[in-house]
């Protein structure tokens, strides 16, 4: 299966620096580094076509595509490191561990959202760290950073000469908690505007943002997860059982439901139902 509308052109995030937004689920975006004469790709796409559609722009460019970065154990995120089965691959030493739990429930998800893909198999990364890694990589300097709350194993890349942040689902038009930890997303991202000084951030879904937009990015997350606790906390201080929270609207917090890819309403009913299990002492 593969999607059956135009690409988009790539979009130029800064010198040697290009982001790809998927057509074919929830504007996932892919980001191509170049690293001199090689390249390295963070979060390559679900799909071969688009996969490929990288890979030539790249060849265009005078790039070989030799390194692929994972920023979390999510099908979106990560099936596409099956079309570059060349590439050294780099992750946090979570993404296989925890892609073990969470493989047979991914393709179970993208089986019902997208019929017809077959979800290709991963493998295990060349390159694993825990907290922190630098690395330079031909001519590019990149920094690996775990931020944990979307997922457990969740990074960012962060490239300081172009002060660019590439951020996976850590930010995001509005946070995902299916698998992750709404305390430990919100201090993830308390710690990310602590050292944010107007680096443009590449999301994980929709958006590349530059200057204040990009903090207000942040901001946002954070506010909504704040709010997020209060609201069913208010809820069940008056009894409200688990199927009325799930009710609460999307339009309580301002947040639009048209992005990524018009799933945000769905997103926010799993994000009130593992807030409801996280406050309720998991009933």
């Amino acid at each position: 299966m593969e999607p059956k509308a135009e690409a988009e052109k790539p979009l130029a995030v800064a010198q040697g620096v290009w982001a790809f937004r998927s057509v074919g689920f929830a504007g996932q975006v892919s980001t191509l580094i170049s690293l001199g004469k090689e390249a390295l790709v963070v979060d390559p796409p679900m799909f071969r076509g688009e996969a490929e559609r990288i890979r030539a722009f790249a060849q265009k460019q005078g790039l070989r595509i030799t390194w692929l970065a994972l920023t979390h154990a999510h099908g979106d995120h990560a099936y596409g490191m099956a079309y570059f089965p060349d590439a050294l691959v780099i992750a946090h030493r979570e993404f296989w561990p925890f892609w073990g739990q969470a493989a047979l429930q991914e393709a179970e998800y993208f089986a019902r959202v997208l019929p017809g893909y077959r979800p290709p198999p991963l493998r295990e990364p060349n390159l694993a760290f825990d907290r922190e890694l630098s690395l330079l990589l031909g001519s590019q300097r990149l920094i690996f950073r775990h931020t944990p709350g979307h997922s457990p194993d969740g990074l960012i890349v962060e490239l300081p000469g172009e002060r660019v942040w590439i951020c996976g689902d850590t930010v995001i038009p509005i946070p995902y908690l299916a698998s992750g930890d709404r305390e430990e997303l919100l201090q993830t991202l308390r710690k990310l505007l602590s050292r944010w000084r107007g680096e443009t951030i590449v999301m994980g879904h929709d958006q590349v943002l530059r200057g204040e937009e990009a903090g207000e990015a942040i901001e946002r997350n954070a506010a909504y997860l704040e709010s997020l606790g209060e609201v069913v906390q208010e809820a069940l201080a008056k009894g409200a059982p688990r199927e009325e929270v799930r009710r609460i609207p999307l339009s309580a917090f301002g947040i639009p439901k048209d992005v990524v890819g018009g799933l945000a309403a769905e997103l926010h009913r799993v994000n009130l139902d593992r807030t409801y299990q996280e406050l309720s002492g998991g009933k």
